[in-house]
């Protein structure tokens, strides 16, 4: 059971310039696709090529439409989940967590872009858009950056959190 929460925050692909960049992508993939039937007035192989990428194409807007970063920090713990990733929401305790800190961050050349990133000796990586995150290093010495519309309130949560731990803000 969560305590007292003093941070909330659910961030969307849907209405960033990626999801549209996704949209036009498709949208031209389908009309290229479809090319053939104009000019060859109806073949097979045209029909064929516009039902992979429209069926594609739903799959991966679907994706983004479907695909969320919630993160709840309350006064004993910080809690995420990124459906379709990561289902069932995690809970990191003072026991999990060795540092704890919002940094500003290169998404594409740290981790290859936005969204569920795994990158050899960065760690993981939950972001939706924008360049600032919570870095998480873990107990384990694994390495967790999900990332904020929110820095500076998240940055206030983070220093509530570690001084109701009786850590140094």
């Amino acid at each position: 059971m969560k305590g007292k929460i003093i941070f909330k925050e659910e961030q969307s692909f849907v209405g960033t310039w990626l999801f549209y960049l996704v949209i036009g992508v498709c949208v031209l993939a389908t009309l290229g696709a479809a090319i053939p039937i104009w000019l060859e007035k109806e073949t097979n192989e045209g029909i064929i090529g516009v039902v992979i990428a429209v069926v594609v194409c739903f799959g991966v807007i679907m994706l983004f439409v479907y695909s969320k970063l919630y993160v709840t920090i309350d006064d004993k713990a910080i809690y995420y989940r990124y459906p379709p990733f990561v289902n069932s929401e995690k809970k990191l305790t003072q026991a999990d967590i060795k540092e704890a800190y919002v940094r500003k961050y290169q998404p594409i050349w740290e981790y290859g872009g936005w969204g569920y990133r795994i990158r050899p000796g960065k760690g993981r990586a939950m972001n939706i858009a924008g360049n600032q995150g919570l870095q998480l290093i873990l107990s384990d010495g694994k390495q967790l950056l999900i990332g904020t519309q929110k820095p500076e309130a998240m940055k206030q949560a983070v220093r509530r959190l570690k001084e109701n731990w009786g850590l140094d803000g």
